[in-house]
């Protein structure tokens, strides 16, 4: 079963000036098959777009945890992860 990962950035009105969003959630190491950041600021997927693109590439369980940025602007997850699917 493909598993997939919505990271919703909580205080994206904050981010660091060199922002790599790949980047940023490669260095999460998270167990997901796939992962997507969501937030609320331009350029960027809202949940259910992002909930949309996870079931296109084939995502048959689909998680949604919040994020934030960290004093070092790395990102730091926070809360359970909510299920959305599967």
């Amino acid at each position: 079963m493909k598993k997939g990962l919505i990271v919703y950035l909580t205080d994206s009105n904050t981010l660091p000036m060199t922002f790599d969003a790949d980047e940023a959630l490669a260095s999460l190491s998270l167990s997901y098959d796939h992962s997507v950041l969501a937030a609320s600021a331009e350029g960027f997927y809202d949940i259910p777009e992002a909930w949309h693109l996870m079931l296109t590439r084939g995502m048959q369980y689909i998680s949604c945890i919040k994020g934030r940025f960290n004093d070092s602007g790395d990102i730091e997850l926070y809360g359970e992860p909510l299920r959305l699917y599967g």
